[in-house]
């Protein structure tokens, strides 16, 4: 989902190349067993405040705002799930309000922005939560004709 969205942002947009690795490290954590919650949380909120997070703030225009928004959620909800799935007790402090319930606020801000279809976003929800799912980056690009 993240990833449609991005593709409606200028490549010359300042950061785009950090997101576009924020990216890519989220789909290569879903087959590469050795990328951590830490490695994608640190994409959000870094010590060095150059992070997803720091772009939205930094967006001078609101379409791209909306974009960082969606790829900071959705980085953050990929973080948060390769946490709990790693059994972590607790916690980074921003990711402590991320739960199941988010991805409908999740859709739903996606589907106010008019750039992807409800059917597309629960699709490839569905694939996530099959894990059976090919869930390799030009699978689920494919299915979803991006």
């Amino acid at each position: 989902m993240a990833e449609e969205m991005f593709s409606f942002m200028d490549a010359t947009t300042p950061n785009y190349s950090e997101g576009r690795k924020a990216l890519d490290v989220c789909w290569n954590s879903l087959t590469d067993t050795k990328i951590t919650g830490d490695d994608i949380y640190i994409l959000i909120d870094s010590p060095d405040y150059n992070d997803i997070g720091e772009f939205a703030e930094q967006a001078e225009e609101l379409k791209d705002a909306e974009i960082w928004y969606v790829l900071l959620d959705s980085v953050a909800y990929v973080a948060w799930k390769m946490y709990k799935e790693s059994g972590v007790k607790f916690l980074p402090q921003a990711l402590e309000g991320i739960d199941e319930d988010r991805i409908s606020d999740f859709i739903e801000n996606i589907e106010k922005s008019g750039l992807m279809k409800k059917e597309d976003i629960e699709e490839v929800l569905g694939m996530l939560n099959d894990r059976d799912s090919d869930l390799t980056k030009e699978h689920i690009q494919s299915k979803l004709g991006i």
